[in-house]
């Protein structure tokens, strides 16, 4: 759902967002969700990615990130919409996840987008999609700035990074890193941190069950972006760039997309999405996935 404090469509242009939304949701209703597993030795290490094929060609390919210590699975709901909607989407699980190995200590986020060049250089992939969620937007924006002949799009999910959580100190880091936590408190801190006040309970209740992040990843991440100046990444490059934002979201407010828009104003789309909070993709797959689509088809890599 495109917000109409941003585009400012007609009436009709707002149907027809709604209903694309609509219809993706019916068409991809019974996208296969389980992705396929490898492990891509890159010569400094070797990642294990989470990769969905679409069912015809595989020229257009989608390389994304997770948030800070996070698997594939924040994408479980997301990547499988995106292969049906024709697109050859890879997760790279980043170096200390799901036997991701390489070295953690002194990190940088061009040391991360070169291991995300390596995997598409592997891949012999010349040019293709980024994405990044959450802390993965930091290095995808990275990337896109050192090596802009590369991307096609780039496209940011849940993008912070500019603007100060409006969380209170220390809520998502009890929840990624005590692990046992009560289930009522993991979910009590989801809703907090991940999730719009609008979800459902039952969606809070599986991410609680399920939750799984590595802390050395975690912490070589956080570490990552300390040690690089946010100024060399903050502007994703000089290509397209679409921001998809959960209107809820107190972890990465959309103040950030805000900013950004006026920052960059040509060449970025800024989508808010109603009733959603920093599990946007989660919460809402198919409004992300009509915003997403949109934007790569006119951005084609090929």
């Amino acid at each position: 759902m495109i917000s109409p404090c941003l585009y400012k469509p007609g009436a009709l242009k707002m149907a027809a967002a709604f209903s694309l939304s609509a219809l993706f949701s019916v068409l991809f209703s019974f996208a296969v969700a389980e992705p396929v597993f490898r492990t891509i030795d890159i010569g400094h290490a070797r990642l294990n990615v989470a990769e969905w094929l679409p069912a015809d060609s595989r020229d257009e390919l989608i390389l994304a990130l997770p948030g800070s210590g996070g698997d594939y699975s924040r994408y479980q709901r997301l990547a499988p919409l995106l292969a049906e909607a024709g697109y050859h989407t890879i997760v790279i699980n980043q170096r200390g996840i799901m036997g991701s190995s390489g070295g953690l200590e002194g990190l940088t986020l061009s040391d991360l987008a070169a291991d995300a060049i390596a995997i598409a250089d592997s891949l012999r992939a010349e040019k293709f999609h980024m994405m990044g969620w959450a802390f993965g937007n930091r290095t995808a924006r990275m990337l896109a700035t050192e090596y802009p002949d590369r991307v096609a799009s780039l496209t940011l999910i849940a993008a912070g990074g500019l603007v100060p959580a409006l969380t209170e100190p220390g809520e998502l880091s009890r929840l990624l890193g005590e692990k046992d936590l009560p289930l009522a408190e993991k979910i009590r801190l989801a809703r907090r941190t991940l999730f719009s006040p609008s979800t459902d309970d039952s969606l809070l209740q599986d991410y609680a069950l399920n939750l799984r992040y590595w802390p050395d990843a975690r912490r070589a991440q956080r570490n990552a972006n300390l040690n690089t100046p946010v100024e060399r990444w903050s502007a994703g490059g000089e290509g397209p760039i679409l921001m998809v934002m959960g209107e809820d979201d107190l972890t990465a407010p959309v103040e950030n997309g805000h900013l950004m828009k006026q920052r960059h104003s040509r060449r970025l789309e800024l989508v808010i999405i109603p009733e959603a909070g920093h599990a946007v993709g989660l919460e809402k797959p198919y409004e992300v996935l009509a915003a997403i689509v949109g934007f790569l088809a006119r951005n084609q890599a090929h």
